[in-house]
């Protein structure tokens, strides 16, 4: 089940019919109306899960329940990514759906015109000349909506160029280990991608040169702490004597809208950065129930879900 949470307000707007699996992929965003006039604009909501299904729904302005506007099983292997793409308006919700078993595309739904009802695939993107099958495990859709990144299960982050639905670059992170968390600074300059695998780092990328510009060890500069000898998802002091709060696997990663600040969350709390000086620790958002405590989940194979959102007035939130 998905819940619709109003981060401005502070309110939980719905709670979503259960669909088919797990949900991995949930995204939403405002569609129609005019500023003097919001009577005729929605919140649209798509949600995938585990077994390949992706669902459509609607909360109209001044309506208490979610519709379900549609539903579809796009494909056999699970969800990864599903988000509304910004040229979505009153004629038409537009969708870019990822999979796992390497498959992106751009899913609409009519809302004026033409058949409703059904989500139909507009395209797909397909990598040419590789020597084997693509295992998408992340994607995030780039603020113009003109690009979209795709990870996958072996460190390698595709650019792809939607207009031309040509790859536009390449990025190799530097573990190599599969790419479970991508997200898009509002200005579109940089990116910043990483593993929910233990001691796994972050890295912020350049989108214009295609370069990595700076690497974030969320629990510590080696790693695995700081040489104190004491495992991820434990705290401790670093080498000056202040306390060091580790925060176990990363789950979710978020620039502020200014794009200045970067959000790591993990199982045991959240941390931001200055995105010019990563060194440059801001705060940390630790509950007190996780200090000094073991992280249990540091072992478990696969993907550690959880995520960090930016708040109206620049606060981030778990």
């Amino acid at each position: 089940q998905a819940v619709v949470y109003d981060v401005g307000r502070g309110v939980v707007l719905a709670s979503l019919a259960k669909c088919p699996g797990l949900i991995s992929s949930v995204a939403g965003a405002v569609i129609g109306g005019k500023d003097d006039d919001n009577a005729s604009s929605f919140v649209a909501v798509v949600t995938g899960s585990d077994e390949g299904t992706i669902r459509l729904h609607s909360l109209p302005s001044g309506r208490d329940e979610p519709a379900l506007l549609a539903e579809r099983n796009f494909d056999s292997s699970p969800v990864v990514s599903a988000v509304i793409h910004p040229s979505s308006d009153d004629q038409a919700v537009r969708m870019i759906v990822a999979t796992r078993n390497g498959k992106i595309a751009l899913v609409k739904y009519r809302l004026a015109g033409g058949e409703r009802g059904a989500l139909e695939t507009v395209f797909e993107l397909t990598r040419q000349g590789k020597e084997k099958e693509d295992v998408y495990t992340a994607g995030a859709l780039h603020p113009d909506g003109l690009i979209y990144a795709a990870g996958t299960d072996e460190g390698t982050i595709f650019i792809w160029d939607l207009k031309t639905k040509a790859l536009a670059g390449t990025l190799e992170s530097d573990d190599q280990q599969s790419i479970d968390c991508i997200a898009f600074s509002e200005n579109g300059y940089h990116v910043a991608t990483s593993s929910s695998a233990p001691s796994t780092a972050i890295q912020i990328w350049d989108l214009r040169k295609l370069q990595s510009i700076a690497t974030i060890h969320p629990n510590g500069s080696d790693g695995n702490g700081d040489g104190d000898g004491k495992e991820d998802g434990q705290s401790g002091d670093d080498a000056n004597g202040n306390t060091r709060v580790d925060i176990g696997r990363i789950s979710s990663v978020a620039f502020d809208p200014s794009g200045v600040f970067l959000a790591y969350s993990g199982e045991g709390g959240t941390k931001v950065c200055m995105v010019k000086n990563v060194e440059d620790v801001v705060c940390a958002l630790i509950p007190s129930k996780t200090k000094g405590r073991k992280s249990k989940k540091k072992d478990e194979a696969g993907p550690f879900r959880g995520g960090v959102v930016w708040g109206g007035v620049g606060t981030a939130g778990a």
